[in-house]
């Protein structure tokens, strides 16, 4: 079997695979019966990402050209297929040439291709059902999507959970039903919302001014003239591909990261090349090299609670990071989407359990000993409970290298979808001019809500209280983990945000461990999920905000107990 892409041709390195099988299987240089290569294999063998060969192998599935047998493998089907079955036949079953190209095929190999054939009791055969080939009506943007990425995100999700660390969520529990009530009833009530008066696709004046204000305080200097209300921050990163990305572009990425990104970028048919991670997060130190080499269009990073690891950048690295980037005339989206839920400020008993923990991990007195060491570095470099806020990449340059999103989602509510983005004036009218083939604007009533809760401090008010509840499940979770960690198990302490990272031992498999905790009503995401090549299975994360406060203990119990 001959296969040969062109990396510089146009056309997607998946539909050159499909291509070249499908005339090989139409010549009958590849015969009827014969088995591919599993896609790991032939990944490797080709050297590209495995996401190209399920795409291939699908497209070729959907067109009834192969079929897979669990176990087995995945096999050439016959070229011909009967129209009609034996008249002498009484039952509604299949005796198809399909079932002996397959070895050991059984009545399962009939859902794998496109013909669908019945039989009546009375000998008279039912028309020939074809369905359509999905994979090559579906657009090249759609087909791009790994959709088994949002599958196994979607599963960890679903069920009758009795303790959830898997979804990436605030607890609706933290939000006072008197704020939201009392902030819409405000914002309905005001003359300014009379009529529901359109806004405009930046968004209302007065949000913009007041966002640009807020921005200030967190360090970064700009105007409303910066900033454009989205649907939620997600939107800021499909506008942003939209706007700059052609196919083959390069994306550099942190090796963990939020895959909903990732799916954009893939979806534009970007090159998405992971970044060494470790502690503090990316390796900046290796970032030059990786410029020179790959020549990027944008840096995506999460610098502050990074989902999925937690990890905080430390300034040095975060000018590092700005400095490369200029050098090399390389954008950045810096998704700050956790950025307001600092921990800081802790009083001093918290703080004291916090550091408690790190000095009783590294003298040795739990299983997890190994873990409490890194994160006692982790500290130390990050600044551990210095009382530093940590400032945002747009707010060390004003040359317009970065492009800054966050929304309310992580701090009120899920439901609200609305964000921002802050960036060069000229990328916001760019934005906003595709925006409008797609959406015309963020609602008026989320904008008048988020008006509301900027005004007179309340979303300040609100956070403050919401991050010493977070701390404090913090402390909780990671005292759990001292307790109950096995030998060999590592994991941050994170300095805002909502998640932790676990490591885990060697030879445990987080899928595996998946499976067992929601058979017992426990649930989180397992590190592939974020993984640019999707082949991490020693990592697992877990939200700590989302549980109850009296369910972080027995949740992470039951984790542990069940590797």
């Amino acid at each position: 079997m001959q296969l040969q892409l062109n990396r510089r041709s146009s056309v997607p390195m998946y539909r050159q695979l499909a291509t070249q099988l499908r005339e090989q299987i139409i010549s009958g240089e590849l015969a009827e019966g014969y088995r591919l290569p599993p896609e790991r294999e032939l990944a490797a063998r080709l050297e590209v990402n495995r996401t190209t060969i399920l795409q291939a192998y699908q497209q070729l599935k959907d067109e009834g050209l192969i079929a897979s047998k669990v176990g087995k493998g995945t096999f050439v089907l016959p070229q011909a297929i009967e129209s009609t079955l034996p008249a002498s036949s009484e039952q509604a079953l299949l005796t198809s040439p399909i079932s002996a190209a397959i070895p050991n095929a059984g009545s399962s190999a009939h859902t794998q291709v496109q013909v669908i054939r019945r039989v009546s009791s009375s000998d008279h055969a039912e028309p020939i059902v074809v369905r359509p080939p999905w994979s090559v009506l579906f657009s090249d943007y759609s087909n791009r999507f790994t959709y088994h990425d949002i599958a196994s995100a979607e599963r960890a999700q679903r069920g009758d959970t009795v303790i959830d660390f898997a979804t990436g969520s605030p607890n609706p529990a933290d939000i006072p039903d008197d704020l939201l009530r009392s902030v819409s009833l405000e914002a309905f009530a005001s003359h300014e919302f009379d009529g529901q008066p359109e806004s405009p696709i930046e968004g209302f004046s007065e949000l913009r001014e007041l966002l640009a204000a807020h921005m200030r305080t967190r360090g970064v200097h700009c105007n409303a003239r910066n900033v454009m209300v989205l649907s939620g921050s997600e939107q800021g990163i499909d506008l942003c591909v939209r706007a700059f990305i052609n196919p083959g572009d390069c994306v550099l990425v942190e090796q963990s990261t939020f895959f909903p990104a990732l799916q954009a970028f893939r979806s534009a048919d970007a090159r998405i090349v992971g970044m060494p991670m470790d502690d503090y997060g990316m390796r900046t130190d290796l970032l030059e090299g990786y410029c020179a080499r790959f020549h990027p269009k944008f840096i995506y990073t999460i610098p502050t609670f990074q989902n999925p690891t937690g990890s905080t950048l430390p300034a040095a690295r975060r000018k590092e990071l700005i400095d490369v980037a200029r050098r090399y005339q390389c954008l950045i989206i810096e998704d700050d989407a956790y950025g307001e839920l600092w921990y800081g400020g802790a009083d001093e008993e918290s703080a004291a359990v916090a550091d408690g923990v790190i000095r009783g991990a590294v003298g040795g007195e739990s299983r997890g000993a190994t873990g409490g060491e890194n994160r006692c570095k982790a500290s130390d470099e990050a600044g551990g409970h210095s009382g530093q806020r940590p400032v945002p990449l747009k707010g060390m340059e004003n040359a317009g290298y970065v492009m800054y999103l966050s929304t309310f989602s992580k701090t009120v509510t899920s439901g609200l979808r609305t964000g921002w983005i802050v960036a060069d004036p000229h990328v916001i009218d760019r934005l906003a001019a595709l925006r409008r083939m797609v959406d015309q604007h963020t609602s008026t009533s989320s904008q008048r809500i988020c008006l509301e809760l900027l005004k007179e401090g309340r979303i300040a008010e609100h956070v403050t209280t919401l991050t010493a509840a977070y701390r404090g499940r913090r402390d909780t979770a990671v005292a759990a983990l001292e307790r109950y960690a096995m030998q060999g198990m590592t994991w941050n302490v994170p300095e805002g945000g909502y998640y932790i990272w676990v490591t885990l031992p060697d030879g445990v498999r987080s899928l595996d461990v998946l499976d067992r905790c929601r058979a017992e009503g426990v649930t989180f995401m397992p590190g592939s999920v974020f993984d640019v090549d999707e082949t991490d299975d020693s990592h697992i994360r877990l939200n700590i905000v989302h549980p109850d406060a009296g369910d972080i203990e027995r949740g992470i119990r039951m984790i542990c107990e069940s590797m």
